[in-house]
């Protein structure tokens, strides 16, 4: 495409009354698209502050155009919406007339105020006397300029001749740029400097602070070698706490754009120091349910070589190529497999590369550019397949294959579209006109009796291309530019997406509309894409993200796949259904892995009421579920799957289940004594072996009690309930007598009690929303509560090893937590739909299971499992990767590919 808008989330306001879309609108002839892309990314980055995309919004539009009322009405309509105007001064700006009529333009209804210049090739000379620049001097001068009386003074502009390729990360052009950026940024050039280098500084600190703490832990470990042993031992683990800490922030930072190196960094944290910290493990439950919940996964890094914005990639039929195209006039092959570059780049066109086709047998490429050729190419050398497809007489913007390969169809600015014979290089007929602006796209349908074609008009068009005849009326919708067309592999459905930020599905055969515009992206959709077997549509767009929606329903599946830095151009599936390629105006071309994840917290579904107990068996063989359906229930916990048929018999809902303790009634850890909590006020102590009470019932609550938990050692009995103050109560079962005051804090009744499996910690859950640690053996309360639900806690327990606390209630999540800090580790776990019942660990502590309202148990199985995120995140992710956030020297836990 000729122009990118990039739109910042607000709209901001210059003078009174008056709003702008763009800050900025770049005028330049179209051999100056080098030029004008550096000043735009320049003027997208200086000044950029953290949490915006760009710095200011910059609309870079095509010149050269066949003037038409339409075409114009779309640029004067961008020129109104802006509050600058840069105009890129060349002998080819000279050259074009439409340049010159742009600035006649902004002159006549703006006024020079806002009227900024950049010279590149050539001179420019101003005179003084007659208020214009001199036309035998300058050689960069448009016509409109060099008319007497034209400008008031001698206008403000940068020279950028000398700076190819002007690349805005180059000091001295970046210098240049900070000159154009300030007068719209409205700050004095050394404030807007000052501002950028600030913010530069601040978006590299969280990284590059890491990074530099690590180095200099590292030479302090270093230099801590020539002391003692001991004080080297502690330069060493000050240096993999640090690594630790840095890689765990390093997760969270990637978490959402790449879910896998999110995962490996948490891995790589969790096995930097002998015993994980809370901040490890935590980042690496958030990496583990963000990969099983995935939409799709970037495979290793990006494919990098392309000097400017990617716009066409495709797969060859059998996958084991990739084709990218790109602004820098190359066409370059890769090797998905292994995300390296095939040969060297393919050159010829003159100019930028807009589209790239294989051939339905792989054997030919096609691709179309700005210098109005389409070109055929063998991928299996490299080499051009006979002279260009000449007959345009403007850019040639897209390029499609027949299905049977004897056809090659080309859309162009000139409007028309032309089909071509590939075995003998001839045009196929007269062109194909009708359509009222450029034509950007075009796609043959699955059995090649129908082309679909769309452009600048709004319109999608179908046609005949045996006989060239237009089919049917043109389908209408779009409310701006249609950048994009696909057929459904079936032939049955045609997607189009366009500027409007829409996505449309039609019918073909009857041209009519098939379900509401799919709406999601907040910007222009500039690429649509169907999944081979039809299931999936694929579309990018202006807002940095690929979406992938379901064509059936028109819903988004899933999360948008984030990573690109900035407009997503192109997007396209490869032979089979697990795979995505993406490019865009980051230079990069990106490769996702579509196949599903690991998921975690799968339900396991069987009882039709809600379920109020679970429990593992001691060999951690066997899960049990108690329901409110009045049925206990048998799983297996590494499948999933149910164990023989429901237990029946109650007739009452079942309300606990236990291989071994309980929550309201309770066996002491030597099997002689019993604890049952009534709704009586009282504890009852029992001998299961004669079913006798032993002694007196325990009293002191004022109201009924609900939990009761004996200490590992059998010497205390916790209990609580719902009597007023929210006590609870510790009690030595050998005499019946209380021990100390009651542990008072929580403000409401508490639900339930848990031991610590050493008998040092006493672990609480309230009606109040906290869960509470207490030291048993004083009674005192151990840190702050823990805060984090947003409704009753209804349950807690300990974990095998004693370092972490799981907690879920009426808010419907469960919580994990460390007991040493009291920081929660990783997000709230979801899924369930109402309260959460019940929730205990695996006797080796590697799982979760959770029971709920909802009448389903959750397994949430390898959160914490470093292991398993290795396996998890070693094919996607390199080593290189890795090494971006550690010394050098650092030898990493995964192995990697190189």
């Amino acid at each position: 495409m000729c122009a990118q808008a990039a739109k910042a989330p607000e709209q901001q306001t210059h003078g009174p009354g008056a709003s702008f879309d763009y800050d900025a609108f770049i005028s330049y002839a179209h051999d100056d698209r080098p030029v004008a892309a550096g000043i735009q990314k320049g003027l997208h980055r200086i000044g950029r502050r953290m949490g915006h995309l760009h710095a200011l919004r910059v609309f870079r539009d095509a010149t050269d155009l066949t003037a038409s009322p339409d075409l114009w009405g779309k640029v004067i309509d961008a020129m109104d919406r802006a509050r600058y105007f840069i105009v890129v001064l060349s002998p080819h700006a000279v050259a074009s007339g439409w340049v010159n009529r742009e600035v006649a333009h902004w002159l006549e209804r703006r006024g020079p105020d806002q009227l900024l210049f950049v010279v590149t090739d050539g001179q420019l000379e101003w005179d003084e006397d007659t208020g214009r620049f001199d036309p035998d001097r300058s050689d960069v001068a448009l016509p409109v300029l060099t008319e007497p009386g034209v400008l008031p003074t001698e206008p403000f502009y940068v020279d950028v001749t000398d700076d190819a390729p002007w690349d805005p990360r180059a000091p001295i052009l970046r210098e240049k740029v900070t000159d154009l950026a300030a007068p719209i940024h409205g700050k004095p050039k050394y404030e807007l400097a000052s501002d950028d280098l600030r913010e530069q500084r601040r978006f590299r600190r969280l990284r590059r602070a890491a990074i530099v703490g690590l180095a200099l832990l590292t030479v302090i470990a270093v230099a801590a070698a020539a002391i003692a042993i001991v004080q080297r031992r502690d330069a060493v683990r000050q240096r993999n706490e640090a690594v630790a800490l840095a890689l765990a922030a390093a997760s969270r930072d990637v978490a959402t754009s790449d879910s896998a190196l999110a995962l490996a960094l948490a891995a790589e944290s969790s096995r930097a120091t002998p015993a994980p910290l809370w901040q490890a493990t935590s980042e690496l439950v958030d990496a583990r349910v963000a990969f099983g919940q995935r939409t799709g996964q970037q495979v290793r890094a990006p494919l990098t070589g392309h000097t400017d914005t990617v716009n066409a990639v495709a797969f060859n039929p059998d996958r084991t190529r990739l084709a990218s195209a790109g602004s820098d006039g190359a066409v370059r092959l890769w090797d998905p497999a292994t995300g390296k570059q095939v040969g060297d780049p393919l050159t010829g066109h003159t100019g930028p590369v807009y589209e790239v086709a294989f051939g339905p047998d792989g054997t030919l490429l096609a691709s179309a550019g700005a210098d109005r050729t389409v070109r055929l190419w063998d991928p299996a050398t490299g080499k051009q397949v006979g002279d260009p497809l000449t007959g345009h007489t403007e850019p040639v913007w897209s390029v499609a294959f027949g299905p049977d390969g004897t056809r090659v169809a080309s859309g162009s600015e000139d409007r028309t579209v032309r089909l071509w014979d590939p075995a003998t290089g001839q045009q196929v007929g007269d062109p194909l006109t009708g359509h009222t602006g450029p034509v950007v796209t075009v796609a043959f349908s699955p059995d090649g009796t129908r082309l679909a074609t769309a452009g600048w008009d709004d319109t999608v068009r179908l046609w005949d291309p045996a006989t060239g005849a237009p089919v049917g009326t043109p389908l209408t919708g779009h409310t701006d530019s249609v950048w994009s067309v696909a057929f459904g592999p079936d032939g049955t459905r045609l997607a189009s997406a366009g500027t409007d930020g829409t996505v449309r599905l039609w019918d073909p055969a009857t041209g009519q509309p098939v379900v509401h515009p799919l709406s999601g992206h907040t910007d222009p959709v500039n690429a649509v894409a169907f999944s081979p077997d039809g299931t999936r549509l694929a579309t990018a767009g202006t807002d940095g993200t690929v979406r992938l929606w379901d064509p059936a329903t028109g819903q988004q599946v899933g999360d948008p796949l984030t990573g690109h830095t900035g407009t997503v151009v192109t997007v396209a599936f490869g032979p089979d259904d697990t795979r995505l390629a993406t490019a865009g105006v980051d230079s990069t071309v990106r490769l996702w892995d579509l196949s599903p994840g690991r998921p975690v917290g799968g339900p396991l579904s069987g009882h039709t009421d809600p379920v109020h107990g679970v429990a593992f068996s001691p060999d951690d063989t066997g899960l049990a579920t108690a329901g409110a359906d009045r049925t206990v229930r048998l799983w297996d916990p590494a499948t999933g799957q149910p164990i023989g048929n429901p237990l029946t018999g109650h007739t009452a809902p079942v309300n606990e289940v236990a291989f071994g303790p309980v929550t309201a009634v309770a066996f002491g850890p030597d099997g002689t004594r019993l604890a049952s909590a009534s709704w009586d006020d009282t504890v009852r102590l029992w001998d299961p072996a004669t079913g006798q009470q032993v002694g007196d019932s325990l009293t002191g609550h004022t109201g009924p009690v609900v939990t009761v938990a004996f200490s590992p050692d059998g010497t205390r009995l916790a209990t609580a309930g719902a009597g007023a103050g929210g006590t609870v109560r510790l009690w030595d079962p050998a005499t019946g007598q209380p021990v100390g005051d009651p542990l008072t804090g929580h403000t409401y009744p508490v639900n339930g009690v848990a031991f610590s499996p050493d008998g040092t910690r006493l672990a609480t859950a309230g009606v109040d929303r906290t869960v509470r640690l207490w030291d048993p053996a004083t009674g005192q309360p151990v840190g702050d509560p823990l805060t984090g639900h947003t409704s009753t806690v209804v349950t807690v327990t300990f974990g095998p090893d004693g370092t972490r606390l799981a907690s879920a209630g009426d808010d419907g999540t469960v919580r994990l937590w460390d007991v040493a800090t009291g920081q929660p580790v990783g997000e709230p776990l979801t899924g369930h739909t109402g309260t959460v019942f019940a929730v205990t660990f695996s006797p080796d502590g590697t799982r979760l299971a959770s029971a709920g309202q909802d009448g389903t148990v959750r397994l949430w199985d390898g959160l914490w499992d470093i292991d398993e995120a290795c396996e998890l995140a070693v094919p996607y992710v390199t080593r290189a990767q890795v090494h971006e956030y550690v010394p050098s020297s650092w030898e990493t836990a995964c192995p990697y590919a190189e």
